[in-house]
């Protein structure tokens, strides 16, 4: 096998904090792994990449948190945005090290196999690893990552990213297309071999790809073909999403933490709270515990309130389950970002298309949740539910976006960068005056490529501060 080098990634030595148990259990070696059978690559790029979304101090502090689904009544830095910057570089390093050097392995193994259908696959984690990095730290290296020769490679805008995602998922369906060999299915931890489901992924992502750059680019003759294919996810079935185990060290990260290492003070938001009983959301039951007076109360984010964390309602029991399902992209995403792309004229159906979607979403997210049929029948009936102009279905779509992707930290922080609903203002007694729009830069990588990485800080327009936007916010 061809050695894949990648030099610019620097090796991240954590110090770990007496309060932050556990934390750097997120990365991972970025030595070249000695495995060969390329389907057993393809597995750690799954797990690596939901176990560094899913670790809560990732993607609970500065995921679930910022997206003001949780708030913690204790050690509170990073919802008031002060980061731990070594928990930033763990992100850069594993997805960079471990994710993409390992896809681009299993291309190139599975490529002398003839495999097409396991380089496909590849190409997907490859992608949707490539698509994490650019939204949370904006330019960053692609045409020159993790490339033989090259030790500091120049970063590149995220429009040029974004072509390069769009192009390596365009590549994977036509590799699924010609469909020879097969996925080891003990290996393939989110289909277990079925080729149908991964090819469904690969275009459902390209649709979430192609949304979260709507507001930027006339996206409609590409979303419009992808609708037209038949292609997308269209059932709970269909979603990408980690099947973890009932103990350690295979358990969902956020067992890990709230459970197993006790880390209490992380309990459900007020705004969550509010929202969901504001619009009687069955999935309050789900998503929070009572405190210790019978009530839902969720924290104030920013506020600290250590002497009373029985006071608060912790996550249920459903997100405290260590075998909650690690999600990468579910069929309700897919549908409610189909009832935007209706409600904004980016594909013809107008409200009635819109709504269609809209309520498949909910419906969808809603079982995932363990909500019965009757209870989802009943909420959907609500005229407050409802929408009938597109001003209006904006706020009420971008709202339920937020509250299906509850437990997904990364991913529900970045959909609220994109649309802004609901309305949140910062956390109390915040560092800076906004909530952040994007990560710091890897440390590592300011040491050891300076001069591209100030090239691309010059492109920001707040310097590598996290008050700079990425290039689809507005």
């Amino acid at each position: 096998m061809k050695k894949i080098i990648y030099l610019f990634i620097a090796t991240i030595a954590m110090a770990v904090v007496s309060c932050d148990n556990k934390f750097e259990e997120i990365n991972v070696s970025p030595n070249e792994s000695p495995v060969t059978d390329p389907n057993l690559l393809l597995s750690k790029t799954i797990t690596t990449t939901q176990n560094t979304l899913y670790n809560m101090q990732v993607g609970g502090d500065m995921g679930l948190c910022w997206a003001q689904h949780m708030s913690k009544v204790q050690y509170n830095d990073e919802e008031k945005y002060i980061p731990r910057r070594a928990l930033m570089n763990a992100v850069w390093t594993n997805l960079y090290a471990s994710v993409i050097n390992e896809s681009k392995s299993t291309y190139e193994l599975a490529g002398a196999k003839g495999n097409t259908n396991l380089q496909a696959a590849s190409l997907v984690m490859e992608a949707n690893a490539f698509q994490i990095l650019t939204d949370v730290f904006g330019p960053i290296p692609f045409s020159e990552a993790i490339t033989s020769g090259i030790d500091k490679p120049k970063f590149d805008s995220q429009e040029a990213v974004y072509d390069g995602i769009l192009g390596l998922l365009t590549e994977a369906d036509a590799l699924f297309a010609n469909g020879t060999g097969t996925i080891t299915p003990s290996a393939d931890l989110l289909y277990g071999g079925d080729v149908v489901k991964w090819r469904k992924f690969a275009n459902s992502l390209k649709l979430k790809v192609l949304m979260r750059i709507s507001g930027k680019r006339n996206v409609s003759t590409q979303v419009s073909a992808l609708v037209s294919s038949g292609l997308l996810m269209t059932s709970n079935s269909d979603s990408a999403q980690l099947a973890y185990k009932a103990s350690q060290p295979d358990a969902n990260p956020i067992y890990e933490t709230i459970v197993y290492s006790t880390r209490s003070e992380y309990k459900v938001s007020s705004i969550l709270i509010n929202s969901l009983t504001t619009i009687n959301d069955p999935r309050k039951t789900v998503y929070a515990k009572v405190n210790d007076a019978n009530a839902y109360v969720g924290n104030i984010p920013g506020v600290e309130n250590p002497g009373n964390y029985n006071g608060f309602s912790s996550p249920g029991d459903l997100y405290l389950d260590p075998t909650l399902p690690g999600v990468i992209l579910s069929y309700a995403q897919v549908e409610l970002l189909l009832a935007e792309a209706a409600n904004n004229a980016i594909i013809p159906g107008g409200n009635s298309a819109a709504l269609t979607h809209y309520n498949n979403g909910i419906t969808a997210n809603m079982a995932f949740n363990g909500v019965s049929a009757s209870a989802i029948s009943t909420y959907l009936a609500q005229p407050s539910i409802s929408f009938s102009t597109s001003i209006e279905g904006k706020s009420k779509i971008g709202t339920q976006v937020w509250l299906a992707l509850y437990g997904q930290g990364i991913e529900a922080w970045t959909e609220w960068r994109r649309t802004k609903y609901p309305v949140l203002a910062p956390a109390a007694n915040a560092a800076i005056s906004q909530i952040p729009s994007r990560f710091y830069y890897s440390t590592d990588t300011q040491n050891t490529n300076q001069a591209n990485y100030q090239s691309a800080v010059s492109t920001l327009s707040n310097g590598d501060s996290m008050l700079s936007k990425v290039w689809w916010m507005n």
